[in-house]
């Protein structure tokens, strides 16, 4: 029996991107839509937990109002365990990156990953009307270039 590639469906359907409009591709084209966070007073083992539970490499950091920081898979390994940090009772606020760094789902593809580049980021935000919506990160920029080679 031959191998198969299961894809999730996606809500619009999109022709696949080629060299010509790798320069056209926008954020909304390969934006996570799934926006997963956690609260600013949890203990850094539940962050973990909760990345591994949910397959991302990153959660958004709210105070109960808005979002404050973020915090990766990066994030834990440098700034707790690196440092000693005890999992069971540092908060996530201690090793959050801020602030949020965020980009419209309407700006172009190449744009999110220059500003990805300069900042040294590997998640970024993604807002539409400057609401988040979604997180980019270099796995999803990634598929894009994968896209564009026709993999």
């Amino acid at each position: 029996m031959a191998a198969r590639r299961i894809t999730q469906s996606a809500s619009k359907s999109k022709p696949k991107p080629t060299m010509r409009t790798l320069s056209k591709l926008l954020v909304s084209d390969y934006v996570s839509y799934d926006v997963r966070s956690i609260q600013q007073d949890a203990p850094l083992r539940e962050a973990g937990r909760l990345l591994v539970k949910w397959k991302v490499g990153s959660l958004l950091v709210d105070d109960g109002r808005r979002y404050v920081g973020i915090i990766t898979d990066t994030d834990l390994s440098r700034r707790g365990v690196a440092r000693g940090m005890d999992p069971n009772v540092t908060i996530v606020k201690q090793c959050m990156s801020r602030p949020v760094l965020t980009i419209e789902d309407d700006e172009l593809l190449a744009t999110a990953i220059a500003l990805m580049k300069q900042k040294g980021i590997r998640h970024m935000a993604v807002t539409e009307d400057q609401t988040i919506v979604g997180v980019l990160s270099v796995s999803d920029l990634l598929r894009a270039y994968a896209d564009v080679a026709g993999q």
